[in-house]
């Protein structure tokens, strides 16, 4: 299951054109890279919740299907993490299942996930990395998780525990519905339930995992920083039918979506514009995202526009 239903209220105002799930990522929708993850190791079917902007979102899934046979859950009320699992049980049936942010750009092996759960035979695996911003499960040095946000407080300074940052991608027995009340709900009160109840939750640390979390836009460009500037074919990657016109130019990295147009003595840096963008003769786009269709008349740095 991939939980794409979240208002993804802190990339405001990009989100507000475009569900997080839909963002464009090297010119592809970011869902279809955690899609593949999936299809990757022979998952045939897959779940996928809706909520804001979810017309676009199921839009889009239908384009889609040839990688993956998407089931649609859409939610009238969001339902939270937790929630949107409960919602969709009538599909998880009763084997072991993955769960998968829809926020997340990552390239893991989700196979090495499925085998440590095996091995272990856990109520739930969550892959963890060290990301001092988002450290906040603390694990113990068998590898079991022993609690979120914070709970560790009261421990002894001594407690030799480690907490990093969850991923977003889990592995969980069907056993976790019985923790979720109808409802919206945060699955990770369901699995601080569990473990008071004596449930076990497995840590699978994976060290240098390349994962990147989109919250932010500066996060949005953070990830295409990172890859485009590892890109073998060179820092800038243009889409179909992009125009860069005479005395045009692109600086640093820029990734650049179908029809975009650069007009003469316009300059992008370290950028993303969106498909059918356009900047105007003499404009200068600096660390900044031009959404879907827009005009910018003006320079803009560090900013986005989405109309």
């Amino acid at each position: 299951m991939i939980l794409a239903a979240g208002f993804g209220l802190r990339a405001q105002p990009l989100s507000l054109v475009k569900p997080k799930a839909l963002f464009p990522v090297l010119n592809r929708p970011l869902i279809s890279y955690n899609l593949d993850l999936l299809a990757e190791i022979g998952i045939k079917e897959a779940a996928v919740n809706t909520h804001h902007l979810a017309a676009q979102v199921e839009k889009k899934l239908a384009g889609m299907r040839d990688i993956i046979k998407i089931y649609s859950f859409h939610e009238e009320n969001i339902l939270g993490t937790g929630g949107a699992v409960k919602n969709a049980a009538s599909f998880l049936g009763n084997e072991p299942f993955i769960l998968i942010n829809s926020a997340i750009f990552t390239r893991i092996d989700l196979q090495t996930v499925m085998d440590e759960h095996l091995a272990y035979q856990p109520s739930v695996t969550l892959v963890l990395r060290d990301n001092p911003r988002f450290n906040n499960v603390a694990l113990d040095q068998e590898g079991w998780v022993r609690g979120f946000r914070g709970e560790w407080a009261d421990q002894p300074d001594d407690q030799p525990w480690r907490v990093l940052a969850f991923t977003g991608i889990h592995v969980i027995e069907p056993e976790l519905l019985a923790y979720i009340p109808e409802g919206p709900y945060d699955i990770i009160h369901s699995y601080q339930a569990m473990i008071k109840a004596g449930a076990r939750i497995r840590a699978l640390v994976i060290e240098d995992l390349p994962w990147w979390k989109i919250e932010t836009r500066q996060d949005y460009l953070n990830v295409h920083g990172d890859l485009l500037k590892k890109r073998r074919e060179g820092p800038v990657l243009k889409g179909a039918g992009v125009r860069i016109e005479p005395g045009a130019a692109v600086n640093g990295w820029a990734c650049l979506d179908q029809g975009v147009v650069l007009e003469a003595g316009s300059m992008v840096e370290n950028s993303v514009l969106w498909k059918e963008a356009r900047a105007a003769a003499g404009v200068k786009i600096v660390d900044s995202v031009l959404a879907e269709g827009v005009l910018a008349k003006n320079d803009l740095t560090g900013g986005v526009k989405i109309d």
